[in-house]
């Protein structure tokens, strides 16, 4: 396993005339072969002006279009976004995440005195032209609860779409992993079953993301945080062969955040992960699963600068101090597999991709 090339998807083009802060992208290849990136640009990390934005490649992430707004629409309060594309089999592109309802600029999204969130609410937009024109993001509700939908959907070879998520709060316990399922082609949603809920309730699943190894077989892989002592555990690994109806739960011996997972054929997986405390590090890994153990066969860190560590005292502090996260990977049509992530660099946040060959 290697890094074959290491480029940004985007970064300002102009940051000593204005702000344009990039964060959370996600990446899907078109049957042509063209690469359509969705991300989040705002003036600041938590802008309340955060908006979801779209690029394009022709040349598998090589050169990238200027980026253009998924949809002009404004709603009223102002709405911050985040969405992640999925390329369904009929040809759709759906966008589906989660807004904040932000109820003037300078309101934080976590209130710093009693760490409650401002409103969250989930949509949903899509698009029939490989990304060119999408909906307006419509509302979708599952339980009424505010769902961290950070990651993307997948479609399940029966057709069925699931998403991996949690009701997310930062309180000390009620924490539990959801799958959530649509048999509409993501119209309309419901929960469909827990991955994961510790014992107390007090280790949430945040920054699930999930992957179809085989007909049936899922695997989710989370990053556990104990609401109760304030600490990073190891990330998590929910297996399933029913489709997401249940699950078992593996220990990893990981000790990552920010996580996501690829299925390899068989009993292997591709995972990457954010480490953010000591030894810091972006880790690619091949990993065997076979007896529901994760057995480590190769590893490959593409983080260069070991200056990225972040606030651990309390999550608020954790989440203001974060430098690079919520990495992905995809196969290309090559073969090669493109990793991306968010990273803190020269004082901008920037898109990053790396081409990698295994």
């Amino acid at each position: 396993m290697k890094c074959l090339d290491e480029f940004t998807i985007y970064q300002n083009p102009a940051p000593l005339l204005v702000s344009r802060q990039a964060t959370f992208p996600g990446l899907v290849q078109l049957p042509s072969g063209e690469l359509v990136a969705v991300f989040t640009i705002g003036q600041a990390f938590d802008a309340a002006d955060a908006r979801a934005y779209v690029s394009r490649s022709s040349d598998e992430g090589r050169s990238w279009s200027a980026p253009m707004r998924l949809s002009p629409h404004e709603p009223e309060p102002e709405e911050s976004q985040s969405f992640k594309p999925l390329l369904l089999r009929d040809g759709t592109l759906m966008a589906a995440g989660y807004v904040f309802v932000r109820p003037t600029p300078l309101t934080p999204i976590v209130d710093p005195d009693t760490f409650e969130l401002l409103r969250l609410r989930n949509r949903v937009s899509f698009s029939s032209d490989g990304g060119l024109n999408w909906s307006q993001p419509q509302l979708i509700d599952v339980g009424g609860q505010p769902l961290e939908l950070s990651g993307p959907c997948i479609e399940l070879s029966s057709g069925r779409l699931i998403g991996a998520t949690a009701p997310f709060h930062l309180h000390k316990d009620g924490h539990a992993g959801w799958i959530i399922a649509s048999d509409d082609k993501g119209r309309s949603w419901r929960k469909l079953s827990e991955f994961y809920s510790s014992p107390t309730g007090s280790v949430a699943s945040w920054e699930c993301r999930l992957c179809e190894m085989s007909p049936g077989r899922v695997a989710v892989i989370m990053w556990a945080y104990d609401n109760a002592t304030s600490a990073n555990l190891d990330n998590k690994l929910a297996l399933s062969d029913d489709s997401g109806e249940s699950f078992r739960v593996i220990e990893t011996g990981v000790h990552g955040q920010a996580s996501n997972v690829m299925p390899l054929g068989g009993n292997k997986l591709l995972t990457i992960h954010a480490h953010r405390e000591a030894p810091i590090g972006l880790i690619v890994r091949r990993v065997d699963v076979s007896g529901d153990h994760f057995t480590v066969e190769e590893e490959l860190n593409l983080l260069g600068n070991a200056d990225m560590a972040s606030e651990t005292a309390d999550i608020r502090k954790q989440f203001a101090s974060l430098k690079f996260g919520q990495p992905s990977l995809l196969k290309l049509a090559s073969g090669d597999i493109l990793a991306a992530c968010w990273s803190f660099e020269n004082s901008q946040y920037v898109i990053k991709g790396y081409r990698l060959a295994l």
